[in-house]
């Protein structure tokens, strides 16, 4: 980080915790490259390391009332960029692992295919049938997502922005989420019925 900078932190830091959206632009103009750099380096996923970089300006707008007037704003956005980097490295790892033990458990068992059919094939049939039911482009985002797309690739596959298609595809994933808890006994009544 250069000792120079192109503002004065100390008043700029008084603007962002009175509100002050112009002091925000500034911090965000000035800043968001070198966030983004640094998380892209932990991460190593230009998406990951964007929407990372996002939400740690929108953590920083959060917290700017109760900035204090001697705080390091490249200090504060660097630790909040860490974190965010470290909790994504961690998930990621714990969903590998989590992968790994399914896999595992899946070789490990020997089924016979006569007496016990796969019950993934009707819980993937009931998945696909809820993201049928999704509201307007919801269902068309979250199904080419599945089939392994990126945003930039949905976005100029339905002709919409890619930040509507990150919007469109988190709240489809939530309304898809709060669907499959209500069913949830329906997904353990078919695999308990398909043990018989």
């Amino acid at each position: 980080m250069s000792a120079y900078l192109p503002f004065d932190e100390i008043v700029l830091l008084r603007q962002l915790s009175n509100n002050d959206r112009r002091a925000f632009e500034t911090v965000y103009n000035y800043y968001f490259l070198l966030v983004f750099s640094f998380s892209l380096k932990f991460v190593e996923d230009r998406q990951v390391a964007e929407d990372i970089t996002l939400e740690t300006f929108v953590k920083l707008w959060d917290k700017r009332s109760s900035l204090a007037a001697g705080s390091n704003i490249s200090a504060l956005l660097y630790t909040i960029a860490r974190n965010a980097c470290l909790n994504h490295l961690r998930d990621e790892d714990r969903m590998n692992r989590r992968h790994q033990e399914l896999a595992r458990q899946q070789s490990d068992e020997q089924l016979s295919l006569e007496s016990f059919s796969d019950p993934r094939e009707e819980i993937y049939q009931h998945l696909y049938l809820e993201i049928g039911k999704l509201p307007g482009k919801m269902s068309d985002i979250l199904q080419l997502s599945l089939k392994g797309l990126k945003n930039a690739e949905i976005a100029d596959q339905t002709g919409i922005s890619e930040k509507t298609v990150r919007n469109l595809k988190t709240e489809a994933i939530k309304q898809l989420r709060t669907k499959l808890l209500k069913n949830e006994l329906l997904c353990l009544i078919i695999l308990l019925s398909q043990k018989k």
